[in-house]
């Protein structure tokens, strides 16, 4: 009988021992799934991670372009004021030389007015005549011979403009080529 009881203490043992290494095993097999299945939320973690920030670079990019379109469909429409603006010069010049005071009136409250418009909008005007040439704010009309140095502008033909910091429209210049022949 004591046989009995130590054989089936034996066979108990066997078992637990299997029973230990199923479970050991089983252990071992799960840790490395879990192990796998961090591994793979880490990854998605990771590309959700890019992918957020590639959409907030390009919602900040569009908004970026819509700003830029906007300032440029402004400046279409502005350059064509300043257009205006110089004719309005023009014809006041001429008629500095009349004795119509009230034309003369009317057409300096009118270009007085541009200008403001211009103004608010961060328009302004540029001299260029004694200035060095820069080909960034210039365009050159005709090169003549002058007592200037070579590279300065002897004449300005029309106004360049700056919108803010940006050139709006450049200037037309002659611009001295040196000794006068």
């Amino acid at each position: 009988m004591m046989e009995k009881m130590e054989m089936k203490q034996e066979k108990k043992m066997e078992n637990d021992l299997e029973v230990k290494k199923k479970v050991s095993s089983f252990e071992s097999q799960f840790k490395k799934d879990i192990e796998a299945k961090v591994k793979i939320i880490e990854d998605y973690e990771n590309t959700l991670k890019r992918l957020q920030a590639d959409f907030e670079n390009y919602i900040k990019r569009v908004q970026k372009e819509k700003e830029d379109y906007a300032k440029l469909a402004v400046a279409k429409v502005l350059v064509k004021f300043v257009d205006i603006v110089d004719d309005l010069d023009r014809a006041l010049n001429v008629l500095e030389k009349t004795k119509d005071g009230e034309i003369k009136t009317g057409i300096k409250m009118v270009h007085s007015r541009f200008h403001r418009i211009l103004t608010d909008e961060g328009i302004k005007s540029f001299s260029s005549k004694g200035n060095k040439f820069d080909p960034y704010i210039h365009e050159v009309i005709e090169m003549v011979s002058s007592e200037e140095p070579d590279g300065i502008v002897v004449e300005e033909i029309q106004k360049g403009y700056f919108m803010n910091d940006d050139v709006l429209r450049t200037a037309k210049v002659k611009v001295s080529k040196g000794g006068k022949s």
